[in-house]
């Protein structure tokens, strides 16, 4: 079970704002830039926003589980409906239109791709809404001391 152990850093109403150092693995991406994730003043943080009925203080350490089924779940979700429309869409142009204009099937493939793949994040969008509301099942915070 994936865990991380985290700092209270500000509590409002039953919200609590969450920082801790990230792994190796982050500070070492690539695309860490652009990832949302990211404070762009200290990039080595990693900060989280949850809903928290629980009564926490400020400085308080807290280790969030998450389990190992849900996460494979979240990220088959989020980026299999992409892939399979890159690839799906490719295919399906290719077959439609390669017999009608052979000249553009390159250009024709390429916007069947793209068509596919947009229509695939579009889907993990809505299949992602059904995984927030799971998320509270499959999440725990707890105290450390």
């Amino acid at each position: 079970m994936p865990q991380v152990t985290l700092t209270v850093r500000s509590l409002s109403d039953n919200k609590v704002v969450l920082e801790g150092q990230r792994q190796s693995a982050c500070s070492s991406c690539a695309s860490k830039e652009t990832c949302v994730t990211v404070s762009h003043d200290q990039s080595k943080l990693l900060r989280a926003e949850l809903e928290a009925n629980d009564n926490y203080a400020v400085g308080q350490q807290i280790s969030l589980h998450c389990q190992d089924s849900f996460l494979l779940k979240a990220v088959l979700v989020m980026l299999g409906p992409a892939l399979l429309g890159l690839v799906g869409g490719a295919l399906l142009f290719n077959l439609l239109f390669a017999s009608i204009f052979p000249e553009l099937v390159d250009y024709l493939t390429f916007c069947g791709s793209a068509i596919g793949f947009v229509s695939g994040l579009i889907l993990s969008r809505r299949l992602g809404r059904s995984l927030k509301q799971q998320l509270k099942l499959h999440l725990s915070l707890k105290a450390t001391n």
